[in-house]
Formats: C-alpha cells, sequence, structure tokens
C-alpha cells in the first residue's frame, strides 16, 4: 500500500465535548507524499512492526494497534508483519502514523476471507485517529466534520505543487486543542460547496483554528514561514493539523532551495493526489 500524507487545507476547532475531545470541520486534501506499508500474514501467532525510522516502540505504533483492532473485531487469530518504509516527516500533522494505520486496514482486509464493508472499516478507523476514517476511504478529497468520521467525499482539486517547510520541533496535539479559543474563528465565513471546488475560492475561506492557538504562536519562526511561503507566491499557505509542518500550495513547481533560506526550515516538495491506490497483492 502506498500511504498518502494528507493536508488540512482548512480547519475550524468547534465545542469542547462532555468526552473531551473537540469537533473539528475540516477540508482533508491527499498529497502524492507516501509512505509504503506492506503487510504480510504469518502462519504463526507472531505479531510485529519493523519501520525504516524510530518513531516509537512497536506496540504503540498505530499500524499495529490497527491490525491488532481488526482482528480482533473480525477473530481473526493470524500471526502479521508490517514493514513500513518512512517518507512522511511524523509528527507534523500530515497523518503519517494514521495513513500507516489505514492502509494497514485496508490490507489486511484485502486478504481477509470476508471483507467488511468500507463504512465498517472506517468506523475501525475512527477508534484510532481522528484522520483514520478519511485516510481508509478511496477519496483523494474529503470534507469532514464531527472528530473526523463524519465524511462528504469529494473528487480532487486541479492537481497543484506542493512545499512543506518541516520544522524541527513539534506542538503537542492535545495542548494545541485544549489551548484553542473556539470563539475566535481563523476559518471562518459561511461555507457553500462551490468553495470547495476551486483553489482561488478555497483561499477565501482558509484557515486553521490549530495555527493560531497559544501553542503554535509559542513558536514565532512558524508565522513568519508561512509569509515566507506567501511571499515566495503560494498561492495558500498555513499549518496542516495541528502541526508543526507548514504548506504551500503553488502553480508551479518552486525552487526548494530558495524556500529553505527564505523559510529556515528543510522543504519537501510534492503535488497533491488525483487519486488514491488500492492495495497490490504480491502473492
Amino acid at each position: 500500500m502506498r500511504a498518502q500524507a494528507k493536508l488540512n487545507l482548512w480547519l475550524r476547532v468547534l465545542a469542547r465535548e462532555e468526552n473531551g475531545y473537540h469537533s473539528i470541520e475540516t477540508f482533508f486534501h491527499r498529497i502524492e507524499l507516501h509512505d509504503d506499508v506492506r503487510v504480510t500474514l504469518l502462519a504463526n501467532d507472531q505479531r510485529r512492526v519493523t519501520c525504516s525510522a524510530d518513531v516509537c516502540a512497536e506496540r504503540d505504533n498505530l499500524a499495529y494497534r490497527a491490525a491488532d483492532l481488526y482482528c480482533s473485531s473480525v477473530g481473526w487469530d493470524t500471526g502479521f508483519h508490517i514493514d513500513i518504509i518512512k517518507r512522511i516527516p511524523a509528527g507534523g500533522g500530515l497523518g503519517g502514523g494514521s495513513a500507516d494505520a489505514a492502509a494497514t486496514l485496508i490490507a489486511l482486509d484485502s486478504m481477509a476471507s470476508a471483507p467488511l464493508t468500507r463504512d465498517n472499516l472506517c468506523e475501525l478507523g475512527s477508534r484510532l485517529g481522528a484522520d483514520i476514517p478519511f485516510l481508509t476511504s478511496d477519496a483523494p478529497a474529503a470534507l469532514a466534520w464531527g472528530r473526523g468520521d463524519r465524511l462528504l467525499e469529494l473528487p480532487a482539486l486541479p492537481q497543484k505543487h506542493v512545499a512543506l517547510a518541516v520544522p524541527p520541533f513539534g506542538i503537542s496535539t492535545a495542548e494545541a486543542y485544549r489551548l484553542t479559543d473556539v470563539g475566535a474563528r481563523s476559518a471562518g465565513g459561511c461555507l457553500a460547496m462551490g468553495d470547495l471546488g476551486s483553489w482561488e475560492r478555497l483561499a477565501r475561506i482558509a484557515g486553521n483554528d490549530l495555527a493560531r492557538s497559544p501553542a503554535a504562536r509559542a513558536h514565532e519562526r512558524l508565522a513568519s514561514a508561512v509569509a515566507a511561503l506567501r511571499q515566495a507566491g503560494a498561492e495558500l499557505a498555513d499549518m496542516t493539523g495541528s502541526g508543526s509542518v507548514l504548506f504551500g500550495i503553488f502553480g508551479s513547481e518552486p525552487d526548494a532551495a530558495a524556500l529553505e533560506d527564505a523559510t529556515g526550515f528543510p522543504v519537501v516538495l510534492t503535488r497533491t493526489s488525483l487519486n488514491v491506490e488500492g492495495a497490490t497483492r504480491l502473492d
């Protein structure tokens, strides 16, 4: 599986629910940057994950937790080996761990004797994280609300180049949500469906409430880096998710070295994705 990263092209944080989670409204769009995830079934009861980057303990890896949840939910007593080649920066708001988990769910389901419906697969993903239902879908873009588990799947926007500025620090997701003032809208206005089919119209309503939270504003370099992306010609620039990765949307491929000088951060170039590949069986 190609586990594609995602951008939050805009994100509103709504009221805090009784369970402690915040409802959100967001526009997800996949990008071509991806991890490679290979899932192999094992005849014994061994369950393991190997990863090209040391992101966390094996059993804390979202892909491991996704596989364990899938097998327990369908009563499948199988061993598995999940091998992940990481390209998506970890902990930056690009949904890398969530993409790996979603790819694992899809891969296991493609090998199961009685596959689940896509809705059931998305429901399983929602137990693990707010990005996973979208990344379990086969949509390149979607309007999402609630905890990200309610989706209106949408076609891809016209393909654009993307520059990702990757700071050497992260932002605590829990802190970002806890400190966000839900009464201060940075992504304001009344949403019309036409706004989600045009880059120009999307740019008018764009904004990320989490980028304006004290957790993000504590890092002064983020705001100046976003300004640098816009000055370099980005049609839309902001932080994705709870950060700290910043994105710029460009009509033509930008100069990565020039953007690194301007933002002060390493830059990864990619493009928005037009489609989603399914699982490829290797046996």
